[in-house]
């Protein structure tokens, strides 16, 4: 199992890679990192704590080039890493250092076609796109939703070894912290020969609503492997019959929408329940959930009548209906 650790301080979790078991590991540094001159081989014994460079004699692959986009590919489970000047690479696991995920949330977006080989990539956002081609601006909009600082649901197999400092307030968790249990869920991936590991929504959502600082309720309590899903891609089968474009129609206003659909035939009543989540496009703010009469049209499709029931913790709105649904059934 390849793990790509992107930025530069990765010698911890590298370090913890190694102790898990982990061997196929390379480094990602940006050109601008500035390395002190190594002396030459022989002349200077190495000091202990540079041994978890080397396992078995063989030095971790680190190579000095830009990366300027990670794109997931859900067919195979893996991330293709778009590098500066160079062919993309192939990594299962994605490791992002502190001054990688700065570049995730930086407001400023250069354009990196034209940068310079070589250009320090401070200020220069890294666009990362997750499952179903969403990206994490969309994700982290207005404000970072991660589980503990460390992952974010909708992008698999990516973590974060230094938090992304969210709006919420979270309870202090060690750099050291951090990095044992992100390569503890590095180590679980590969003992379960998985292909796929990610946050649950329900884990993250509840995470943070424990963080609200007006609940009552305890802190959250250490990690568990529930928390995460591995799983691998024959395993899985789609959960939802829907996905796309489509129009939400109210009474006087019509709002473009990408709609995320599933039902089932209820046995008692015999009707077919639909529902689903409707996520704003970029140009559409989604209207509040209202009583009033609403029609779902898909393209190519008869409108359905729908009922707009709550804004979910990411500001979208869930859907429901109940009886021919706005989708096509399989036969």
């Amino acid at each position: 199992m390849s793990v790509a650790v992107i930025g530069t301080g990765s010698g911890a979790i590298v370090r913890k890679l190694r102790a898990a078991g982990v061997a196929e590991v390379i480094v990602y540094e940006p050109v601008s990192a500035v390395h002190p001159p190594r002396s030459p081989i022989g002349r200077q014994r190495r000091e202990p704590r540079r041994r978890w460079l080397y396992r078995e004699n063989q030095p971790v692959p680190r190579r000095l080039i830009d990366v300027d986009e990670l794109v997931f590919d859900e067919h195979e489970d893996h991330w293709l890493i778009h590098l500066a000047g160079d062919e993309p690479a192939l990594a299962r696991v994605v490791i992002l250092t502190a001054d990688t995920t700065g570049r995730l949330r930086t407001g400023s977006v250069p354009d990196t076609a034209h940068r310079p080989v070589g250009a320090r990539t401070e200020g220069v956002r890294l666009p990362v796109t997750g499952r179903e081609a969403r990206t994490l601006d969309a994700a982290w909009s207005p404000t970072p939703v991660t589980f503990r600082g460390i992952a974010t649901h909708g992008f698999p197999n990516l973590f974060f070894v230094n938090g992304t400092e969210p709006a919420v307030r979270e309870p202090s968790l060690a750099q050291s912290a951090r990095v044992d249990l992100v390569a503890t869920w590095v180590r679980a991936l590969q003992r379960q020969s998985g292909t796929r590991i990610e946050v649950r929504a329900s884990t993250q959502h509840e995470y943070h609503r424990r963080l609200d600082p007006t609940s009552r309720m305890r802190r959250p309590g250490r990690p568990k492997p529930h928390h995460f899903d591995i799983t691998v891609a024959a395993d899985r089968q789609p959960d939802h019959d829907y996905t796309g474009p489509a129009l939400l129609d109210l009474p006087g206003a019509e709002y473009s929408v990408v709609a995320t659909l599933t039902g089932h035939l209820d046995p008692i009543d015999g009707r077919y329940h639909w529902y689903g989540r409707l996520d704003p496009t970029e140009t559409t703010t989604l209207p509040e959930p209202t009583r009033a009469s609403a029609f779902l049209v898909l393209p190519g499709r008869e409108p359905a009548a729908a009922h707009l029931t709550e804004r979910d913790p990411w500001g979208n709105l869930r859907v429901t209906g109940i009886g021919a649904p706005p989708f096509a059934l399989e036969a």
